[in-house]
């Protein structure tokens, strides 16, 4: 299967929201946003790198039904990972495995800046069951 993965360009960025709400998956790209994302014929991943105050906050990672469990969601994420050196994310328990063979580390909600520990507190009060979690990349020199 020959996929490709790629930071999307600002103006290209309702092509992922259309793929986000035909799944119905919650939030919005914005053109601040790095959008990364999976084609094959057609979008089958995505995920947005957001500046959140001097963070970088990696969130709504999606992968189409059909091909999920066939790494594509590995390959989104280190290609969306890879130049960043601190990376944070509120992963579902579900997946924190997948995150963690990525080198992200779980911490405690207490370590996350004031906007990103509001963030969480408001996801978790609507019953999200999330795991902050943090990837300290390595800085290109």
């Amino acid at each position: 299967m020959q996929l490709s993965c790629f930071c999307l360009p600002a103006i290209q960025t309702p092509l992922v929201n259309k793929f986000y709400q035909a799944n119905r998956v919650r939030g919005r790209a914005t053109k601040q946003d790095a959008v990364w994302v999976v084609k094959n014929s057609s979008l089958i991943a995505a995920c947005r790198l957001q500046a959140i105050e001097q963070e970088t906050f990696l969130s709504t990672v999606f992968v189409d039904q059909a091909y999920r469990g066939k790494g594509v969601a590995k390959q989104l994420l280190q290609a969306a990972i890879e130049q960043e050196s601190c990376v944070y994310t509120f992963a579902y328990q579900e997946v924190v495995p997948l995150y963690t063979k990525l080198n992200f580390i779980v911490i405690d909600e207490k370590e996350l800046s004031n906007k990103l520990r509001q963030m969480f507190e408001s996801y978790t009060k609507q019953g999200r069951e999330i795991i902050a979690m943090c990837f300290q990349g390595n800085v290109h020199a």
